[in-house]
């Protein structure tokens, strides 16, 4: 063979590489240059506008932040230089003419300042003057008040706008007293001019600050002089105001306390009137909340604000003339200023689009040449890349040390089913010795991180899931709602998650299924059945090693354990049991201290008994929760059962000496009364709206009444079970007290909850009842 028909295979390849960068990795090279270049200079284009736009906005409202800073100064300027004009009329006055005195100066400025409301006068004898303008016209109102305690009258009279008096009225002064008036004690202890807390006049919706000053006469007597400003017409001022297209501007004190604004009045009606509750709310004003909040971190100045994807531009600065110190807030949407940037730059990234889509065209062709090799080189990287973390995943829970330790709960076992199989959630659940109950050990929520368990469905309402089961073959349904293996299923379980698809793996053990995992609305669980069939057979160990050691716990427990002294479990009329039954021999009824009673408290909501649904299905559906929850008790052998309105109230270990098993009876019974309750109102198509809590203590009891004796219990145990059914994180969960926890953590599933503070008891943990080992 000669040598130049000798064909180098790496020549060849070599030859491919070139021919391709030269064909489609320059133009595509070029186009993206391009591409780059063009968005480079319309985002820098952007940039700089927008930047020059912000500068001009922040002087803009800088200069109307000068110019408010100004009017609020004038506005409040009558209350500071006219208190100290009329302290020096007072001062130098004759004694007969300090009425005289007042009513002139108060008339002639009500007549010519807007601002102000009224004017007060008084001594320290008691005395009072009012001056105001006639709120039915445009004259004057004169208020002095006569005598002193019970039967002090304030005289009224009236006069026209030339000051012709028109009429006189007269009316109890209810005991009223200036000298105990803020306004009065405030200016007389400070000795200079003081300012109170704007407040609030219903009837006429104004809201007033006072500026009061004190005085001394000629004859030596001490007076206090006050002018009432109206907040009304600051509002109004601020209002009237124009702020680019959309902003605003208000007063706030530095509490936060809203004083002049937009919306004043819907805001005092919100607040009832009430000043200190005028607060600027984050659910109806979050961008002013921000604005306040930025204020308060960084200090007086410009800020920025976003709030749903939009920037506000915001400027806090102090007001003078105050001894609250206002802050003036100017807000004002960022596009007000910017938008003419926004426009140039939407045009300019429009010019740019159409120049890149004619270099787009120009490679199609060639991406089109190696679209489907792109399209398999992903796939098989996509599968290379699941079988390497598949990997990592499996090397990571063998490694977890407590694996098959029957008391650990190995929640790495769902956390890692729902990251390989991309699920919402993932449970495991364990059909128990009956066959007829299914359990959940643990469910993992990849939404919201979250773990849960302990819930219970019978095969009574799951037939046809418990059927599916047991055949043993993995199922993958798309609408577990529609198909009639798992519909019952998805209403008690899955609807309230608003998940839809569902995905089950058998737990197969020696003698059949013992279990089966679920994973909704998991989109990648095709990809990887084999590792969900991997943790199946770790569950399956998990169970047996489970179930043996919880054998051997109760032949420990039945060999150790006294027998209870309540042998006779009575229900009867009252918080407990009638008089005469505790012991089965009439008038035998104990008192005192029972050391460790076991409580446990089931609340309602008032959704169940609500008045929009028929009064017949409330009573049919009340009924048969009552009798469902009555027969649990009598079968977990609880020593009373009570429904007080909305409440369920249980008792168990009611011994003067303890009863060990008390707790257990009675956390058996929780888990039996929340999966019924969930059964009963999932039929009635009502959501599971109710919360349960249980405590260990000791409690008092004995007989309450006459005629009937009632036998009753109080103690703080009781108290502890209603707040921790009250406190319950979610519907339908069961939160119990560290004492219930330390009493059942051999024999029964918990979450930790947290630390919680709890008056009279201190700072304590709680934790969540999952269900049984």
């Amino acid at each position: 063979m000669a040598t130049d028909e000798i064909v180098d295979p790496a020549a060849a390849r070599s030859d491919q590489v070139r021919r391709f960068l030269l064909h489609v990795g320059v133009p595509v090279l070029g186009v993206v240059l391009v591409i780059a270049v063009i968005v480079g200079i319309g985002l820098h284009s952007y940039r700089m506008i927008r930047n020059g736009a912000l500068g001009l906005t922040h002087d803009l409202l800088t200069s109307q932040q000068n110019y408010i800073a100004q009017e609020v100064g004038d506005y409040l300027g009558p209350a500071s230089a006219g208190t100290v004009i009329a302290r020096d009329m007072l001062e130098h006055g004759p004694e007969a003419a300090v009425q005289k005195i007042f009513n002139s100066y108060g008339g002639s400025m009500l007549r010519h300042v807007p601002q102000i409301h009224s004017f007060y006068l008084a001594d320290n004898d008691g005395h009072f003057n009012l001056i105001e303008r006639d709120p039915a016209g445009k004259g004057l109102e004169t208020t002095e008040l006569s005598g002193l305690g019970a039967g002090a009258q304030f005289a009224h009279q009236f006069f026209d706008a030339q000051s012709k008096p028109l009429r006189t009225e007269s009316n109890p002064a209810a005991n009223y007293d200036p000298r105990t008036r803020p306004w009065y004690t405030g200016a007389t202890q400070s000795g200079q001019l003081f300012w109170t807390a704007p407040y609030l006049i219903a009837q006429t919706g104004q809201m007033i600050i006072t500026a009061s000053i004190s005085c001394q006469g000629l004859n030596g007597r001490k007076y206090v002089f006050a002018i009432n400003l109206s907040m009304n017409e600051l509002t109004s001022f601020l209002d009237s105001l124009k702020i680019g297209q959309n902003g605003h501007a208000l007063i706030v004190d530095q509490d936060g306390h809203l004083l002049a604004g937009r919306r004043m009045a819907d805001v005092a009606k919100q607040a009832g009137w009430d000043p200190a509750k005028m607060t600027i709310d984050p659910k109806t004003y979050p961008v002013l909340a921000g604005a306040f909040d930025a204020y308060r971190v960084e200090g007086y100045g410009p800020h920025t604000v976003r709030n749903r994807n939009r920037n506000f531009v915001t400027i806090a600065a102090a007001l003078p003339a105050t001894a609250q110190k206002w802050v003036l807030l100017l807000v004002a949407p960022e596009s007000d200023f910017a938008g003419f940037a926004m426009v140039d730059g939407r045009q300019n990234l429009l010019f740019s689009l159409l120049i890149v889509l004619l270099a787009t065209l120009l490679g199609v062709l060639l991406f089109r040449q190696g679209r489907r090799t792109e399209h398999v080189t992903r796939q098989l990287e996509r599968f290379q890349a699941i079988s390497g973390y598949e990997s990592q995943v499996l090397q990571k829970v063998a490694a977890y040390p407590d694996l098959f330790n029957p008391t650990d709960e190995a929640l790495i076992l769902t956390r890692s089913l729902a990251d390989m199989a991309s699920a919402r959630r993932a449970g495991i659940w364990r059909i128990m010795h009956d066959g007829a109950t299914l359990l959940c050990v643990d469910t993992y929520d990849s939404h919201h991180d979250a773990h849960s368990g302990g819930f219970e469905l019978s095969r009574n309402d799951l037939n046809a899931f418990f059927d599916a089961v047991a055949h043993g073959d993995a199922i993958n349904v798309d609408d577990a709602g529609n198909d009639p293996r798992t519909a019952n299923f998805y209403r008690l379980f899955m609807r309230t998650f608003g998940s839809r698809a569902l995905y089950l793996a058998p737990v197969v053990g020696a003698s059949g299924p013992v279990g089966v995992i679920t994973l909704e609305d998991a989109s990648r669980v095709g990809l990887v059945p084999h590792f969900v069939t991997m943790m199946a057979g770790v569950v399956a160990a998990r169970f047996v090693a489970q179930h043996d050691s919880a054998v051997a716990a109760a032949a420990e427990e039945l060999a150790s354990e006294p027998p209870p002294e309540e042998a006779n479990h009575a229900f009867g009329d009252g918080f407990l049991v009638p008089p005469g039954s505790l012991d089965g021999t009439a008038g035998a009824v104990p008192d005192g201290l029972f050391p460790a009673v076991a409580v446990m408290v089931i609340t309602f909501s008032d959704m169940i008994t609500s008045p929009h649904r028929d009064t017949a299905t409330v009573l049919a559906l009340v009924e048969g929760l009552a009798a469902q929850l009555q027969g649990v008790a009598h079968q977990c052998g609880l020593y009373s059962i009570k429904m007080l309105g909305h409440r369920l109230v249980c008792v168990a270990g009611c011994s003067r000496t303890p009863d060990p098993g008390a707790a257990e009876r009675m956390a058996n019974a929780a888990l039996a009364m929340r999966e019924a309750s969930l059964s009963i109102l999932a039929k009635a198509d009502l959501d599971p709206v109710f919360r349960m809590g249980i405590d260990v203590g000791p409690v008092f009891g004995g007989l309450l009444g006459r005629d009937p004796q009632v036998f009753n219990l109080w103690g703080d145990a009781i108290g502890m079970a209603e707040m921790m059914a009250q406190g319950a994180p979610d519907v339908g969960t069961i939160q119990v007290t560290e004492e219930v926890y330390l009493t059942l953590r051999q024999r029964f599933l918990f979450r930790e909850r947290g630390r919680f503070f709890v008056p009279q008891a201190g700072t304590t943990r709680t934790y969540i009842l999952a269900g049984r080992r």
